[in-house]
């Protein structure tokens, strides 16, 4: 099959393989299998899909009986006992010594695993050949249940897990292949592969609950619930109802009774709206058990409350987790569940009996009375197998509600006659039952054994997770009418009652209660006075006495803080001495251990190799005692056995060689004999054989000229139609000619058209792509002209505001100097005193001069000025009207002034 030439399926091959995987399988060769149906496999799953089936069905079939085979030869096994008397061997007694197995174990190990592991391996190699191709799909998914059976027939636990990991990562591979649409390849949105990946996984959850490995049956839900959620088509409701009905199995067995309760709602749910032919009795006895397994629920526990603050995110996303493989986007509860039941009417459709237990538990209340209610339904979950299950949970909820309802109407009650309220269940069990309830569901309740009774508070100190059960209580009071049910409504009236009478009596007794205190004041009033006195003294020799107090006690915390750190530190020194006596004498542990299975192990190997040897020895087995089979000397026996087989084959050599000579002498003898009988049959033969020779010479002769005179025959014959043969293929030549040139010039007129009409498009297409190009490019050039006269005037619009501004302080300052000339010639200003001229104001009349040309003169860098300069932008600050400077807000940093000439500083005036 590995040559080139050989691409393509035969049937012979077909036959070829099935050969193969017989001696594949007498030989437990699995790599040379591996190689051999890879190859097969390429050449015929194209051609015929049936063949690879057939040929893999046969290789797995053969493994499977050879390995019952094993099974049966390793039952078969036991070495029978050839004394009655003595029923343990030495031989026995030392294997049991030396090992904790079993003779049947050790056959087994011995015949029966290293089938089992070859048909292990058989199926992982199976399972990654048909992986990948749709073709395939279902021999696939019939091999992965046949792996399932082989796990749960022999309890290979690890092999199971092995093999869902293995399952779950072809699935992953299909999800994430790179050419998903390629032929033959695996789509998980098809309705048939679909269905059988849910079969499948649906089979491996049986698998794991029969071998009890929950965590791997947790680990199947989570696929078959995401493996529903990526496929795009809604799965088969049969499917949706073997899931459920499992799954809650799986919760019930997992002790998780409110999700067990849940799953059979949604199984309730689906029943009722999906089947079509469903009967009375089916809805009614799915109904008991939905309503059963509901009523059953523990009542909630109140550190599930304290967990969402202690687990933080954790417990809740566990919880929204196992709610996620049931479809329900909440956390459910016990009391949704029975809103739940109360929606769907499935109390309407289960029996009477069933019907009164949820009427007596979750709506009246009667806690006296309630074993006597209940017993009839009890006893017809006793009868029914599928109801069976929920008694004892029913029980423990029975006894948790007679408590709740009897907290609200009792204040003491004695053992006795709870007892006889719950005659079903025995009084240990039934006291622990009571002291879990108290610490789970935070009950303010006492029990007194002194007493024999157990003691409730009051009915309005309920705990946190009964506050719900408390009001509910609160809303059915008014609607009953039985002496028991009312004991807590008159005991609230009578305490409002009492409270009412007290506030009414204050107001009477008011002013002979004020009289009575002024007449004892003013008996008191001297000692009142000095006591008002005192109390100062008072106050502040507590206050001494507190601040000693607390010194002392404080002294005495430090040195009971000191002595407990100082045990605590002693114990710990101790304890690590202790630990590390204990690991030195768990390594010597260890290490005697370890020489003792070494001896041990030895004593075994040279046990067998001296039952294997099988030497010829005077000591008889039977005799030995077991130190003497563990002290013997092997070496000795492997000695004589050696020198044994040396003599053994030095004897067969020396045979042999006497044999052969004998053979020689036999042989020359018969050749000897025979040579004068051959001469004498050489010449009749070479006789015969000349003859014969001669006549199948003559016989050819004689028939080649028969065939030759047919033949000329039959050509003088045909010689008189060659004219006419010719003249008809001339005709049909021309013919055919004619209809090829009119084909030619009908293609060549079809090419020019097309070519025509392409190349017409194509122009058109440039001469648009022309056409838009330059409409873009005149945008864009008038786009920016009018960029560039928006900024154009905008320069315009900044250097005019500029003139302006230089214009208006040019004829300020012009103002200015004016008003001081005209106060000079009014004498305001002295004649021998020079005009106070600012001195950072220098240059201003030069700047003034030329404002219009040095308005918008170039700025330049100053680095050593602090002070503005005439001029600037209007943003910028400027000199003052008292001709002082404003300073920047930091002189260390640059300035700006305006380049150009000084001019000279401004004179005195005379």
């Amino acid at each position: 099959m590995r040559v080139r030439r050989t691409k393509q399926w035969q049937k012979v091959l077909e036959e070829l393989m099935m050969l193969f995987v017989e001696l594949c399988v007498e030989l437990r060769k699995n790599i040379h299998f591996r190689k051999a149906i890879y190859t097969y496999k390429n050449m015929s799953v194209m051609e015929n899909t049936i063949s690879l089936e057939q040929v893999i069905r046969y290789y797995l079939n053969q493994i499977k009986g050879k390995t019952e085979e094993a099974q049966e030869v390793s039952k078969s096994a036991i070495m029978e006992i050839e004394d009655l008397d003595v029923l343990e061997t030495p031989e026995s007694l030392m294997l049991n010594a030396v090992s904790m197995e079993g003779t049947q174990d050790r056959s087994a190990r011995t015949i029966l695993m290293p089938w089992l592991k070859f048909l292990w391996d058989s199926y992982r190699l199976v399972l990654d050949l048909l992986r990948s191709n749709s073709k395939l799909e279902k021999l696939y998914h019939e091999v992965a249940h046949d792996a399932y059976n082989f796990c749960l027939k022999y309890g290979r636990k690890t092999e199971f897990k092995k093999l869902c990991e293995l399952i779950r990562q072809h699935t992953q591979k299909v999800q994430n292949q790179l050419q998903p649409n390629a032929p033959n390849a695996i789509n998980l949105n098809n309705a048939d592969t679909q269905t059988l990946h849910l079969e499948t996984r649906l089979r491996q959850l049986d698998c794991a609950m029969e071998l009890d490995m929950y965590n791997e049956a947790f680990k199947t839900v989570e696929d078959i619930w995401s493996f529903m959620m990526i496929s795009r088509i809604h799965a088969m409701p049969s499917l949706m109802t073997n899931y459920y009905s499992k799954t809650a199995e799986l919760f019930r067995r997992c002790g998780c009774h409110l999700y067990h309760a849940a799953a059979l709602h949604k199984l309730y749910t689906l029943y009722r709206d999906q089947k079509k032919n469903l009967t009375r009795e089916e809805l009614s006895d799915l109904g008991s058990r939905v309503l059963c397994a509901t009523v059953a629920i523990p009542l909630p526990n109140a550190k599930l409350n304290a967990d969402k603050f202690l687990s933080g995110e954790y417990t809740i996303m566990k919880q929204k987790t196992l709610a996620g493989l049931l479809g329900l986007i909440q956390v459910p509860t016990r009391q949704s569940l029975i809103r739940d039941l109360v929606r769907h009417k499935v109390h309407t459709v289960v029996p009477s009996n069933l019907a009164k237990l949820y009427q007596v538990l979750e709506a009246d209340f009667q806690p006296l009375k309630l074993w006597e209610l209940v017993q009839p339904a009890l006893a017809h979950i006793t009868t029914c197998s599928d109801l069976q299950v929920y008694i004892t949970q029913l029980h423990d909820v029975i006894v948790a509600k007679t408590l709740l309802q009897l907290s609200q109407v009792y204040q003491s009650l004695d053992f006795n006659e709870f007892f006889k309220l719950c005659p079903f269940m025995e009084p240990i069990r039934l006291e622990r039952i009571v002291i879990e309830l108290i610490h789970n569901l935070e009950l303010p309740i006492r029990v007194n054994h002194l007493q024999q009774a157990i003691f409730f508070d009051k009915f309005t100190d309920l705990g946190i997770s009964q506050c719900e059960y408390g009001g509910q209580l609160v809303s059915q009071s008014t609607h009953v009418n039985d002496p028991d049910k009312l004991s807590r409504q008159l005991t609230m009236f009578a305490q409002v009652m009492q409270q009412i009478t007290d506030i009414l009596e204050v107001g009477q007794s008011l002013a002979n209660c004020r009289r009575a205190l002024v007449q004892d004041y003013r008996k008191n009033e001297k000692v009142l006075r000095s006591e008002l006195l005192n109390r100062r003294c008072l106050i502040e020799a507590r206050k001494e006495e507190i601040e000693t107090y607390q010194g002392k006690r404080d002294q005495y915390y430090s040195i009971v803080e000191a002595r407990r750190q100082a045990e605590q530190e002693r114990l710990l020194k101790a304890e690590e001495t202790n630990l590390a006596n204990e690991a030195i004498q768990r390594e010597r542990m260890k290490t005697e251990d370890e020489k003792a299975r070494l001896k041990l192990r030895m004593a075994r190997t040279s046990l067998k190799m001296f039952l294997d040897l099988k030497i010829d020895t005077k000591l008889d087995l039977k005799e030995l005692t077991e130190e003497q089979l563990e002290n013997f000397d092997a070496d000795k026996l492997i000695n004589k056995q050696k020198q044994e087989v040396k003599k053994k084959r030095k004897e067969l050599a020396e045979k042999a060689k006497t044999m052969a000579k004998k053979l020689d002498y036999y042989t020359r003898a018969c050749r000897i004999e025979e040579i004068p009988l051959l001469q004498a049959n050489i010449e009749p033969e070479a006789i015969e054989s000349r003859e014969l020779f001669e006549q199948s010479v003559r016989e050819i002769e004689e028939h080649s000229k028969a065939e030759h005179a047919r033949q000329l025959k039959e050509r003088n014959r045909l010689i008189r139609m060659k004219s006419d043969v010719q003249r008809l293929v001339g005709q049909l030549k021309e013919a055919r000619d004619n209809r090829y040139r009119a084909k030619l010039a009908e293609w060549e007129a079809l090419c020019d058209q097309k070519r025509s009409e392409r190349l017409a498009e194509r122009r058109a297409k440039h001469e648009a792509e022309l056409e838009a190009e330059a409409r873009r490019r005149a945008a864009q050039e008038a786009l920016e002209r009018e960029e560039q006269k928006q900024r154009e005037l905008a320069a315009e619009a900044e250097r005019q505001k500029r003139e302006q501004e230089a214009k208006e302080a040019a004829e300020r300052e012009a103002a200015r100097i004016e008003e001081e000339s005209k106060a000079w010639k009014r004498g305001d200003i002295k004649r021998d005193e020079p005009v106070s001229v600012n001195p950072f104001a220098r240059h201003r009349q030069s700047e003034i001069s030329s404002a219009s040309g040095n308005a918008f003169r170039d700025f330049r860098r100053d680095d050593t000025s602090r002070y503005s300069d005439f001029g600037r932008s209007s943003g910028s600050k400027r000199v003052g009207f008292d001709n002082t400077p404003t300073l920047r807000s930091d002189p260390s940093k640059d300035t700006w002034s305006r380049s150009g000439p000084r001019r000279s500083k401004l004179k005195h005036y005379s």
